[in-house]
Formats: C-alpha cells, sequence, structure tokens
C-alpha cells in the first residue's frame, strides 16, 4: 500500500485514499495523519483516490472522530485541499461536494477540485502564497 500520507513534496502533502482500509490498517494510517499536524507547519493536501474506502466503518468511523477532535489543528495548518479527478462526471460531482462542503461553515479548509495534477499545484501554490502574505485566496 501507498503511504497514506506522503510528505515527500512538502508543503505539499499528498493524502491517498485507499479503496479499502483493514483494521490492522488503521492505528498506522491515524499514526501518519498525527505526524503530520505534530510537525505544525502550513501545507497543501493533495488527494487522490477513493473518496471514502468501501468495507471501512471502523477506519471510517477513526477518521471521522479524528477530524472532529483535530479540527482546529487543520483550520490553523492545511491551507487547503485539493482533489485530483481526471475523470469529467466524476469531477462535477466532487465538485458540487466540494462548494457545498466550502460553503457549511464546518470545514476546516477549503477545498476544490480539479482535473490534473497540474492544477493542484497551481492551487496549491496560490493557497501557500496568500498564507505567506498573511492572507487568504
Amino acid at each position: 500500500m501507498d503511504d497514506f500520507v506522503d510528505t515527500l513534496n512538502w508543503p505539499l502533502v499528498g493524502l491517498h485514499m485507499p479503496a479499502r482500509v483493514a483494521d490492522d490498517q488503521i492505528t498506522g494510517m491515524i499514526a501518519q495523519l498525527e505526524a503530520l499536524y505534530a510537525r505544525a507547519e502550513p501545507f497543501v493536501l493533495v488527494m487522490e483516490g477513493v473518496e471514502f474506502p468501501s468495507q471501512s466503518g471502523r477506519f471510517m468511523a477513526t477518521y471521522t472522530q479524528w477530524s472532529r477532535d483535530n479540527f482546529t489543528a487543520q483550520q490553523r495548518y492545511c491551507l487547503g485541499a485539493v482533489r485530483i479527478e481526471a475523470d469529467e462526471m466524476c469531477r462535477r460531482e466532487f465538485t458540487r461536494k466540494a462548494e457545498a462542503w466550502n460553503a457549511s461553515g464546518r470545514a476546516p479548509y477549503p477545498y476544490q477540485v480539479v482535473a490534473t495534477r497540474l492544477e493542484a499545484e497551481v492551487s496549491a501554490h496560490a493557497w501557500l502564497a496568500a498564507a505567506s502574505r498573511g492572507g487568504s485566496s
């Protein structure tokens, strides 16, 4: 399995959601999230993979609780998340969900959906530049 959280291109952080998460993988995946936020530095998530893993109820419950418990850290350090989705129909659906999430007032960071890695990197660098100027994009 690829790393769930990939910091190789820091401050662009890959989040690779697998199609399924076995119960024995949950602790390690949450530990990767913990290590990411323990850095206490701004970053942008670049997301790929499925939206939610199937047949992974325990993981989703744990991941959802971790997200709730760490909302403030997400607000502080994650400047935004951009999902790469090449398929146009899927991209439209993800975009609809992203717009609703952004408008909900419950999103710890902005979220957008693009078609290519290049577009994701452009968005990520715009968020990083805005943060370094002390603003938001």
